[in-house]
């Protein structure tokens, strides 16, 4: 997923610095910076986001061994982010994730920690915590099941939808970037959908 939106990033005419925290499908170029490092290290995650204007992150726990990437990454780029008075963060995570759970989504967060995946989405729910208490604009964009299938149109809205909906990974990339900008979803956890 981060490649597609280094992508459509540097279509845009952005000048992109990709953090690199296994493989390296990138050639440095003009616009193009590709710093390496791992995002358990709050220095490397400083150094990464160093001397930019938002971040972008489309990180994932899915089979990582801790199953823990997305709260350790907002750990350490908040603390970052406040200290060079960056404000904008745009993340991504997987769909059912909710800033104030009612007693329905209570239950099924209970039911989802004793099944394989749960991991994976406690890690979810924590990072959102964790922005929720930071003083950053910050806004999740919440996914279902993403495909190669589609375009880049979506909708954003704040309702749930079809759990089993899928949508184009082009269509989240897109999502993702423009968010950077619009301030309609500052501090929430919009969910896209196909247009």
């Amino acid at each position: 997923m981060g490649s597609l939106v280094v992508e459509e990033a540097l279509r845009r005419g952005h000048t992109v610095v990709a953090f690199v925290h296994s493989h390296n499908l990138f050639s440095p170029s003009g616009k193009l910076i590709v710093r390496r490092g791992d995002v358990y290290n709050a220095a490397d995650v400083a150094g990464a986001v160093q001397g930019s204007d938002a971040v972008v992150s489309a990180l994932s726990s899915w089979g990582t061994k801790g199953r823990d990437v997305l709260s350790s990454f907002v750990g350490a780029v908040v603390p970052a982010m406040v200290s060079q008075n960056m404000t904008r963060l745009v993340t991504l995570t997987g769909i059912g994730v909710e800033q104030n759970p009612g007693p329905v989504h209570r239950s099924l967060l209970k039911l989802m920690a004793i099944v394989p995946f749960g991991k994976v989405f406690a890690d979810a729910e924590n990072h959102v915590r964790l922005l929720g208490q930071s003083s950053l604009d910050w806004t999740t964009v919440c996914s279902p099941v993403m495909n190669n299938f589609g375009g880049p149109t979506y909708k954003l809205n704040l309702h749930l939808g079809n759990p089993l909906a899928t949508i184009s990974r082009q269509a989240v990339a897109a999502a993702l970037l423009d968010q950077i900008e619009s301030t309609e979803y500052l501090r929430q956890t919009p969910v896209i959908h196909r247009n």
